[in-house]
């Protein structure tokens, strides 16, 4: 099970030892079927004004509409530097041909990152389910998110698992 960049290495470690029992991705980044050679894999890191996260104040995050102050505070705590490489490596494509256990992908209605639209056409055989209202961080952060989720994941695990 993983988030964002984290559902992707999910997926590639099912795929990696066949010996999973499933695989869930919460708004995963998406595998592909062919490497883009074109894309310059560079070094060095980012921060979250990527994602549109430009200030520290809580009050000021239209990125995460849907966290409530302290679920706020919690996002902004949790930020630091990320890998430019592994970004990178993932704008060229992390391919996945095939997963040998179920798939579970669980977007957010409101996560402008990775929308459900985005898993439109995707080879992999996946269980699909959005949760109402969550945005990409408010899918791993938002207590109405999580309460909402875990019945819908755990039902999900025990029929397919």
């Amino acid at each position: 099970m993983g988030w964002s960049m984290g559902g992707l290495v999910a997926m590639m470690a099912a795929a990696g030892n066949g010996n999973a029992a499933a695989c869930i991705g919460l708004a995963p980044s998406t595998p592909t079927l062919e490497l883009d050679t074109s894309v310059n894999i560079r070094g060095g890191d980012f921060g979250p004004e990527e994602y549109g996260i430009t200030s520290d104040d809580p009050e000021d995050q239209r990125a995460i509409p849907d966290l409530d102050l302290e679920e706020r505070k919690q996002a902004l705590a949790s930020l630091g530097r990320e890998s430019r490489r592994a970004r990178d490596e993932r704008k060229a494509g992390i391919v996945i041909e095939s997963l040998a256990c179920p798939l579970l992908i669980v977007t957010g209605e409101g996560d402008r990152q990775w929308p459900t639209a985005h898993y439109d056409g995707l080879w992999l055989n996946a269980d699909m389910r959005e949760i109402s209202g969550a945005s990409h961080w408010g899918l791993v952060l938002s207590r109405h998110a999580l309460a909402t989720m875990a019945p819908v994941v755990t039902d999900w695990v025990a029929r397919s698992a």
